[in-house]
């Protein structure tokens, strides 16, 4: 296979001679003097013909011209595809070697560190080792005295064990003279339930024969109260019927009471009424007098004041007259004629007294026919008495049957209680030392409780010390001695840290040269000035420059590293100055799981050149060409005239809030308001007065974020598991009208 290389070097030096050699000759093609036409010769045709000449010759020098420059442009475009083309490759080995270095010298340095804190660790094990045998010391002599504490409440339980077998052998001694008393006592007792059922038997016999006299007399009241019993429901009858008739009575009074009351009240008004106007009268009456009297004393009083006085009693005469007829005399007569009502209502009880008379006449009749049977139980219960009277006989006459052998038996057993004194005096004894000797024994256990108590914490202590130490023994495994650095420890163990490897330096930079290029891989720094690594501890920014030694040619590379795993963006600055980038996507929201893609843009990331996927299981395949796309009958009919753009989660490194929608600076607590449901409002203030307001759609999935004049800055997309992610954002967008690139909020979510 024959091999092709191709010398970029060599084809940027003939370019830039061949634009040399065309500018000279650009130089030489050009005259300052000009020929007119008369001073060619005196023929116009031989003057048009050289004019001719000298027009096609120095069009000719521009055609040279104009190849010379396009071969000089096409060996420089040639030659610095190849160097970028090489410089990539060179710029992948650089960071790999840099990479190598800075592994090397991580891994040495971590291996240093770990035997540095294993030695760490072992002097921290010497030092908890060392205090928990002092602790241990300490709580050992309390432990010592506790047990001789506990063999001295041993050896008094032993002596009182000791005391307990005594009792023990008193007891069975003091039972072995009871037991034929005992027997006797038994014996007695045998005599006693004997006695006892000769007297059940007796009183059993007795009982038989009072129970037929019972029997006898329970039969004749009950023949008795068969022959009541129609006598009884006849009692009962009649009861029911005088207490309906009683309330028959009742209810006519009432009602009766009820309408006469109405009657009286309505009398009583018109009596009152005419009481007032008589009332009226006798106060005109009484002053009449008065001044009868007046003018009775009066010296000189005339006949014409009496006539006038007269006139005025007459005239109240016949006032008082009129009032008798046109009311007096009505009313007097409503009043007779209630009274009349009244007695007339007398009679409507008639037909309940004649009820009464036939009650009272059933009752006698009833009475008469029970005065038979009420002598016959009379009777009855004077058997009953007589009976009762032979029961105390019979039963007097049982208690003598056996009280002599009761009697004697008695006797016999006080005699043996006589015997049995003595023995239970000496039990009483016995229990007495007993009772003592369980008082001793429960002060004991008290006392030995105390002691349990007492050697509790001891134990606890023991068993804290032990957990401690385990624990801290335990931490010493996770104990990082980074964090918790202390420089006497290493001044103490100076001799013991000899036999470390030497500590090496992690490059923040790495040259490589070589006869034609420079490679040079730095990273970027944080505020401490050490390189900013991720979560991974890979740094998150690379910038690899490559720049050729004979030409001048510089070619670079910037890897970032952006927040989700595997997402980052290569920044491409090619040696003839055209920049692009590569936005790496490596689990796209919109494709399946496994699926990876990758946009090249330019500079701005606006402007998408080629769009790359791949499978799960394939190589890269370019599935979109910006040249191709927009030469094509679809491209042509696409308004928009460009392809789609990386997602803003790629493109935008700090977007205004979070995943959660919240800022990412401090802010004043935020106001959250239901604007319909399933959506919310919430405002934020920031510290420098901004407000920023994140309307948030639970139920399509999608959040807006707009400034105060609602205007949308960003907008969020809720993925398939739940979370958000940032899907527009308006640095992805220019504005090329008054209206927003991503709109604005609709008016009822302001």
């Amino acid at each position: 296979m024959v091999r092709v290389s191709y010398d970029y070097d060599l084809m940027t030096v003939l370019a830039r001679h061949l634009w040399h050699l065309r500018d000279e000759l650009d130089a030489t093609s050009h005259t300052d003097k000009t020929f007119a036409a008369g001073d060619i010769g005196p023929r116009r045709e031989t003057a048009e013909a050289l004019e001719d000449f000298y027009g096609a010759w120095k069009k000719s020098f521009g055609e040279g011209w104009q190849a010379m420059t396009d071969l000089g442009n096409l060996l420089d475009k040639a030659g610095k595809a190849f160097y970028d083309q090489d410089a990539s490759q060179a710029a992948g080995a650089a960071q790999q070697v840099t990479a190598q270095v800075r592994g090397e010298a991580t891994r040495q340095n971590e291996t240093r560190k770990q035997q540095l804190n294993g030695k760490l660790r072992a002097d921290e094990a010497g030092r908890l080792e060392a205090r928990y045998r002092t602790q241990q010391a300490r709580l050992k002599k309390e432990q010592d005295a506790l047990v001789e504490k506990r063999k001295k409440f041993d050896e008094q339980t032993a002596a009182q064990q000791k005391r307990q077998e005594e009792l023990n052998k008193e007891q069975e001694e003091l039972a072995r003279k009871r037991e034929p008393l005992l027997k006797e006592q038994d014996a007695l007792q045998a005599r006693q339930q004997q006695l006892w059922q000769e007297e059940k038997d007796l009183l059993r016999q007795r009982e038989e024969k009072l129970q037929v006299r019972r029997d006898e007399l329970q039969k004749d009241y009950e023949a008795l109260r068969k022959e009541q019993e129609p006598l009884i429901k006849q009692q009962e009858e009649l009861q029911r019927r005088q207490q309906q008739l009683w309330e028959d009575e009742k209810a006519l009074r009432a009602e009766q009471d009820a309408a006469m009351q109405k009657k009286v009240t309505a009398l009583e008004e018109e009596q009152k009424a005419y009481d007032g106007k008589q009332d009226v009268l006798q106060e005109k009456q009484e002053a009449l007098w008065k001044e009868r009297r007046a003018l009775l004393d009066k010296d000189g009083v005339t006949q014409a004041e009496l006539d006038a006085w007269q006139r005025r009693q007459d005239a109240l005469d016949k006032e008082r007259d009129a009032l008798w007829e046109s009311e007096g005399k009505g009313l007097a007569g409503r009043w007779e004629a209630l009274e009349q009502e009244q007695r007339d209502q007398e009679k409507a009880f008639a037909p309940l007294r004649e009820r009464q008379r036939e009650l009272d006449d059933e009752r006698d009749a009833l009475s008469r026919a029970q005065e038979p049977l009420s002598e016959r139980q009379d009777a009855l219960q004077a058997r009953q008495k007589d009976l009762w009277a032979l029961e105390k006989s019979t039963q007097k006459e049982v208690e003598g049957a056996v009280k002599v052998k009761q009697d004697d038996l008695d006797s016999d057993r006080a005699d043996l209680q006589t015997r049995l004194d003595p023995l239970d005096q000496e039990s009483n004894d016995l229990q007495a030392r007993q009772k003592e000797l369980w008082d001793d024994q429960s002060e004991t256990d008290k006392e030995q409780t105390a002691l349990t108590e007492e050697e509790k914490p001891v134990q606890q202590r023991q068993q804290d010390l032990q957990d401690s130490f385990g624990e801290e023994y335990d931490k010493l495994r996770d104990w990082d001695p980074d964090k918790d650095a202390d420089v006497g420890r290493l001044r103490g163990m100076r001799g013991q840290l000899d036999d470390l490897p030497p500590e090496a330096f992690v490059p923040k930079g790495y040259t490589i040269e070589d006869a034609n290029n420079t490679t040079t891989v730095s990273y970027q720094l944080d505020e401490n000035g050490e390189i900013k690594v991720d979560k991974n501890g890979d740094p998150v920014e690379t910038t690899t420059t490559v720049t050729n030694k004979n030409t001048g040619l510089s070619y670079s590379e910037t890897y970032h590293a952006l927040a989700k795993d595997g997402d980052s963006v290569t920044t491409i600055r090619s040696s003839d100055g055209s920049v692009t980038k590569i936005y790496m996507d490596s689990s796209p929201e919109d494709a399946p799981d496994g699926w990876m893609r990758r946009y090249v843009t330019d500079e701005t990331g606006r402007d998408t050149l080629q769009i790359w996927t791949k499978r799960p299981d394939g190589d890269w395949e370019l599935t979109m060409d910006k040249e191709t796309y927009l030469n094509s009958e679809a491209g042509k009919e696409d308004d928009q005239q460009r392809l789609d753009r990386p997602p803003a989660y790629l493109t935008v490194e700090n977007p205004l809030v979070d995943a959660g929608g919240r800022p990412t600076g401090s802010t004043a607590p935020p106001t959250t308001t239901t604007v319909q449901e399933g959506v919310t409002r919430t405002v934020y203030t920031g510290a420098d007065g901004s407000v920023t307001k994140v309307v948030t759609n639970e139920n399509a999935g999608i959040r807006f974020v707009a400034d105060a004049s609602n205007e949308v800055q960003e907008i969020w997309q809720r993925a398939e598991d739940g979370t958000w992610y940032l899907r527009e954002s308006l640095t992805q967008h220019e504005r090329i009208s008054a209206e927003p690139p991503l709109g604005t909020l609709g008016e009822n979510w302001r």
